[in-house]
């Protein structure tokens, strides 16, 4: 009767450490899933980040171009201004640095 007991007790430990080995490769097998699963987001993300960039890029070199182009035309019309009307751009500089004196020495 105690080696009945003892067979039935090894075959239910054997039992469960085979249900227990089952279940800790069906885990290992999930995690390697997930591995897997994470590694492809990883690399959706980088390129999903890349072609932002190059987005980004290419639209702040068209703004830089825009930008440029608007500041020419407005140096072009400041040097035509200045050159019709050059006692007007003396005394609109010394109004301005003299201002820009009067704000500095209030501030000290």
């Amino acid at each position: 009767m105690a080696q009945l007991q003892e067979d039935s007790r090894g075959k239910r430990n054997g039992h469960a450490r085979e249900a227990l080995k089952s279940r800790a490769t069906d885990v290992m097998d999930d995690f390697a899933e997930l591995r897997k699963d994470v590694n492809k987001l990883a690399e959706a993300a980088n390129k999903a980040a890349r072609a932002e960039v190059r987005n980004a890029s290419k639209r702040l070199e068209v703004f830089g171009r825009g930008v440029r182009s608007g500041t020419e035309d407005r140096i072009t019309y400041v040097g035509d201004k200045v050159r019709e009307h050059p006692g007007a751009a003396i005394g609109v500089s010394l109004g301005a640095g003299l201002l820009l004196g009067m704000f500095l020495v209030r501030r000290r």
